[in-house]
């Protein structure tokens, strides 16, 4: 992904800057690799994250400053988080980091920040105005009325006492709907129109404002892989002609992905990193299903294209071998219960597994999975485990 963003950049003729979100896997070893440190064949590295809990940032930089690091400067805050709660946590935290960044897109959160005051820095807050491009989750699209009235409260003078718009957000989560690498990059394209229509907005209300300083923050998995389509013409010709600020890659759940990737069409299965590993329990010759431990508490009830809850797969097979072979997947479950059949025209019967033995279940949705384990094995190419790593999980 490091790599991608770095030859966008050679191919559109300016310096592209990457956000890894850390909420799949929420641990410092998986960040510091999103980052780029101790990748040899990175081509850059980036010392900005996005955090969907402040519980994640202090973790982090708690690992950091144990082992003398200063990996993570820039710290984004997910949620619109303009209420009062919120921004004292988040107060606390700009005394942490260099830059903490955080999500505006109400008028009422200006009125928030003004009434807050400037945070423990003694900096001015400094916002991501975060705008909405067809997931209709967060944020305002460039043509209500309700953007406007909030880009021209960013500009009233006591606004401005508190408050630096750094820049505009754009998230396109629908993209999960791609079917396909060419799909995902038409929902880039849009992501990045949509926050350079808003830069140019602000512009308007803002005359004197050098909008080319202005970060503009694009991104999701499937987007994100997208930027594989090496040179395409289209985005680097509008990098190069139309774009008014810097632009930014975000994304997060690339660095493990899941069946909810792998049914967008820009992965393979083999590229996804995490399983759970499940313990067969039973079997019941007579409808040819078996049990396994694996249920909704270590999975989700997030569906895909694929079939079920979890594909499974020969723990042979994720040994980095491709393509994988899948032979049952989890079609029901309970809280602790998953229920497996044989997957699509598999031929595979309760007599081919033995009660007690392991299967690795590749998960509709990872973030979801791994937010249920308190610690992750990590694997080498012959599985044997090299490493043990654990998140920075909850509130």
């Amino acid at each position: 992904m490091l790599n991608s963003v770095h030859d966008l950049g050679v191919s559109g003729g300016k310096k592209i800057h990457f956000r890894a979100h850390v909420k799949t896997h929420k641990t410092a070893q998986g960040t510091f690799k999103q980052l780029g440190f101790n990748l040899p064949a990175s081509k850059i590295t980036s010392n900005s994250i996005l955090i969907s809990t402040i519980r994640e940032a202090h973790g982090l930089l708690d690992y950091q400053e144990s082992i003398g690091k200063e990996y993570i400067k820039d710290i984004c805050y997910s949620l619109p988080g303009c209420v009062l709660p919120i921004l004292e946590q988040l107060s606390i935290l700009t005394r942490r980091v260099e830059n903490v960044r955080i999500f505006v897109d109400n008028v009422e959160h200006l009125d928030n920040l003004v009434r807050f005051g400037k945070p423990a820095s003694r900096q001015r807050w400094s916002v991501f105005i975060k705008v909405d491009m067809g997931t209709q989750r967060a944020g305002l699209t460039t043509d209500s009325v309700e953007f406007s009235e909030l880009l021209q409260k960013t500009q009233s003078p006591e606004v401005l006492e508190v408050v630096q718009v750094y820049g505009f957000y754009a998230h396109a989560g629908h993209s999960y709907a791609s079917g396909s690498m060419e799909d995902a990059h038409k929902y880039l394209l849009d992501e990045i129109k949509a926050v350079n229509d808003a830069a140019q907005l602000l512009g308007k209300h803002a005359p004197s404002l050098d909008i080319s300083k202005l970060v503009l923050s694009v991104g999701a998995t499937p987007t994100s892989n997208s930027l594989r389509l090496a040179e395409e013409p289209v985005l680097t010709n509008f990098i190069k002609t139309n774009l008014k600020g810097i632009l930014e890659i975000h994304c997060g759940n690339y660095c493990v992905y899941d069946l909810q990737q792998l049914s967008t069409g820009c992965i393979r299965d083999h590229e996804i990193s995490g399983f759970v590993l499940a313990t067969i329990v039973s079997s019941y010759k007579t409808r040819n299903e078996i049990l396994a431990d694996t249920g909704v508490m270590s999975l989700t009830r997030e569906v895909s294209r694929f079939p079920g809850y979890g594909v499974c797969v020969k723990l042979e097979d994720i040994l980095y071998k491709e393509p994988f072979s899948h032979y049952w997947y989890v079609a029901r479950i309970s809280q602790e219960h998953g229920i497996l059949k044989p997957y699509g025209n598999s031929n595979s019967g309760v007599g081919d597994v033995k009660i007690g033995s392991k299967m690795a279940v590749l998960p509709q949705h990872a973030c979801i999975a791994m937010g249920q384990f308190p610690y992750y094995f990590v694997v080498d190419s012959q599985g044997i485990v090299t490493d043990l790593w654990t998140p920075y999980q909850k509130w």
